[in-house]
């Protein structure tokens, strides 16, 4: 042992061995680190053993029994300008350094991110001027998470160890921690080998050397199952210092020589078994051949059903960004971001891009600045120990001057379990007449989306018992960005207006809180789209009383005048002359530009036909031969009926097919003779700039512009 101990020093493979211990729970790791840390100091390596769980059990028996200051309690105890490495590293027995970083109070705040923390502060500390020539992390239980995985990650450790029984669950939790590390192998192995904790079950040793042989990863050390290591912890020693003469003590420098010959690079990556293969294992105690569990599938190249599928991106996402952006619209309320500034820093960076865009495309338009966005700035102490207190500092600061909030959580309070709604119950009983709203916007149930409880949320302060006004119709849209910014509101407005009709301040646009208070009061609501979110909204409103037309707000001239009969049924106002000036102005429209469009060819792509169908209606009215093409139609007429749309293609198509110009309603940059879905798209007035806009493009040279005017 000396001899390789020597060689192992002047070959200086590396200048410190770095090995991560995993397991089930239970299964005896502290004892083995512990026992394993002392055997390798009792041959004169200076080891560092970390333990990297709650109960700060890892390197008791190294220190007398005794426990020590955690990494933790001192990062929460000592601001970083006094912090001291000597103050949480403890020499114990044979000269071995213990570290603990310790973790949050059972049901609080979260553990993994109590290690990521430790690594950090140690780094800060200067821990690599401890000289350590083996560090020993003592990992807690499974792989439950990132944070319990930082150990095994490349920059963190060369080897990882797994100790295991021939139980079954021992078996399944090795199983599991071998598919965790495929996720940082990057091609190379770095499973060292199974510790063989022996437990006395029936055909132990048959049934972990069949799960050895089908992983890849040998058995380095087998320990039997033994009263000495009870002994000796009952005294707060480790084995290998109580009774070093023992077989079980000799064992433990086995290991230190496995692993001080270990070449990281001679290490292959492991073969987990699959749930059905440890099903086997497991009823017939064998198993053929290797493992086969992936960490991610395998596309095989001709399988359609592997290539993704174009989807337009929906305009606004699911997570905390899109329910932040729905909540800022509210002037006069606080939007409290549950979670770190950078995630308030980002999200309020989005709601900033959004009204410059709106502000662009609508200057009249009054739009929130943001300025009621706040965050509760959550810092690396709160995320390792949680962060309801801190919420509810800022909530209780708030709930002075202001009776309604709403809080919005991200990512981080759902990871480490923050109870915020306990948090805002403490809040309102202590501030009687305050309302806090609350959205989770970590939730990850099929089909939540964040953005739509924020509005949800926000239809609670609806007034259901407040009575319509006359003569007035509110718009519901779930962004507002598709309808009532720029001409769409004007085009609306102006229809209304013909009929002594006028247009409410929208559900949800930029507003205060007694605008949704009195949602009802502006009339029947006409949803902006029939699409699913707009729908939702709908369904709220509907909740609140709020009668919802059937008919969306409509487009082009058909659907303007099937909306008008609709419309005047509600409002009991007589809308026929209405209907004939629309009649009248679209007319015009046509005939002004229907010279110039006679005989010319249209292809309209688009995702909904029936959504699109007035575009056709239009061109077909100004003379137009129009072709509808769904995407995957249009890739299939050039050739490409897989993968994304490649324009140099879709050229060629659009030569072939002979149009003279293209509605594209998808977002395919590049095409020629390409227009882009109106900003406009309301009302007939719509159709008239859509004629306009086709007008403009075939006039002009589709090849080399105002050259060819010149010839």
């Amino acid at each position: 042992m000396t001899s390789l101990l020597n060689l192992w020093k002047e070959t200086k493979i590396r200048d410190t061995l770095k090995l991560a211990i995993y397991g089930k729970g239970g299964i005896g790791k502290s004892t083995v680190s512990s026992n394993l840390s002392y055997a390798a100091a009792s041959l004169g390596l200076r080891v560092l053993q970390i333990g990297c769980d709650p109960k700060c059990d890892s390197t008791r028996s190294l220190l007398g029994g005794r426990g020590h200051r955690t990494v933790t309690e001192y990062i929460h105890a000592v601001p970083p300008s006094k912090r001291r490495l000597e103050d949480i590293v403890s020499e114990g027995t044979g000269g071995v350094l213990c570290v603990e970083a310790g973790g949050p109070r059972p049901g609080v705040g979260c553990a993994g991110k109590g290690i990521i923390s430790m690594f950090q502060t140690l780094k800060r500390m200067g821990s690599d001027s401890l000289c350590a020539d083996m560090v020993v992390y003592d990992v807690l239980g499974d792989v439950v998470c990132g944070g319990f995985a930082v150990p095994m990650r490349p920059e963190n450790s060369d080897i990882v160890l797994i100790v295991t029984s021939g139980e079954y669950m021992s078996l399944f939790a090795a199983n599991n921690i071998l598919k965790g590390a495929l996720s940082f192998e990057d091609g190379r192995g770095r499973v060292a080998g199974i510790v063989l904790n022996r437990r006395g079950v029936a055909d132990e040793d048959r049934l972990a050397e069949c799960f050895s042989e089908a992983v890849g990863v040998p058995i380095l050390c087998s320990i039997q199952r033994s009263e000495l290591f009870s002994m000796a912890e009952k005294e707060g020693r480790v084995l290998s210092e109580m009774f070093p003469d023992s077989s079980e003590a000799k064992s433990m420098h086995e290991l230190v020589s496995a692993l001080l010959s270990v070449d990281p690079a001679s290490l292959v990556p492991p073969t987990p078994l699959t749930s059905e293969q440890m099903d086997l294992l497991y009823s017939s105690g064998t198993i053929e051949g290797r493992g086969l569990y992936r960490a991610s599938p395998v596309i095989e190249k001709g399988n359609d059903t592997a290539i993704p599928v174009f989807v337009p991106p929906r305009r606004i996402g699911k997570g905390p960004v899109a329910a932040v952006m729905e909540g800022g619209k509210v002037m006069d309320i606080p939007v409290v971001i549950h979670g770190t500034a950078s995630c308030g820093y980002t999200m309020l960076r989005e709601i900033s891009k959004e009204r410059i865009l709106h502000s662009i495309s609508d200057p009249s338009s009054c739009l929130s600045a943001g300025n009621n966005v706040l965050c509760t700035n959550m810092d690396p102490e709160s995320s390792v120990l949680g962060g309801s207190e801190r919420l509810k500092a800022v909530l209780n600061d708030l709930a002075e001057d202001n009776p309604i909030m709403l809080v919005i959580s991200t990512c981080l309070p759902g990871m480490i379990g923050d109870d915020c709604e306990n948090a805002i119950e403490e809040v309102e009983r202590s501030h009687p007449g305050a309302r806090v709203l609350f959205v989770d916007a970590n939730r990850v149930d099929s089909g939540f989306d964040a953005h739509l409880e924020a509005i949800r949320a926000l239809s609670s302060l609806i007034d259901p018992a407040l009575e319509p006004m006359d003569r007035f119709i509110n718009v519901a849209d779930d962004t507002f960005i598709e309808f009532n910014k720029g001409r769409n509101r004007e085009y609306l407005s102006s229809l209304l207006a013909m009929g002594g009709l006028f247009l409410g301040p929208g559900f949800l646009d930029d507003c205060g809180v007694s605008d949704i208070v009195r949602a009802k009061r502006y009339g029947p609501a006409v949803l902006a789209e029939m699409s699913r979110d707009c729908v939702s909204v709908g369904r709220m409103l509907s909740e609140k009383g709020i009668r919802v037309m059937e008919h969306a707000v409509p487009r082009g001239l058909y659907q303007t005048l099937a909306w008008l009969e609709e419309l005047s049924s509600i409002v009991k106002y007589d809308l026929s002359e209405t209907a004939k000036q629309v009649k009248k102005e679209y007319k015009d429209a046509v005939s002004k530009y229907s010279a110039a469009l006679q005989g010319r060819r249209a292809t309209v792509v688009t995702i909904d036909m029936s959504l699109d169908s007035w575009i056709g209606e239009t061109l077909s009215d100004c003379g137009c031969g129009v072709e509808f093409m769904t995407l995957d139609q249009f890739k299939e007429k050039a050739g490409q009926a897989k993968g994304f749309p490649d324009v140099q293609s879709l050229k060629k198509a659009l030569d072939e097919m002979k149009s003279d110009l293209t509605i594209d309603c998808v977002g395919i940059a590049g095409l020629p003779c390409r227009m882009e879905r109106p900003g406009a798209w309301a009302t007939h007035l719509a159709a008239a700039d859509l004629a306009r806009r086709a007008y403009g493009m075939v006039m002009s040279s589709r090849k080399e512009g105002w050259r060819s005017w010149r010839d």
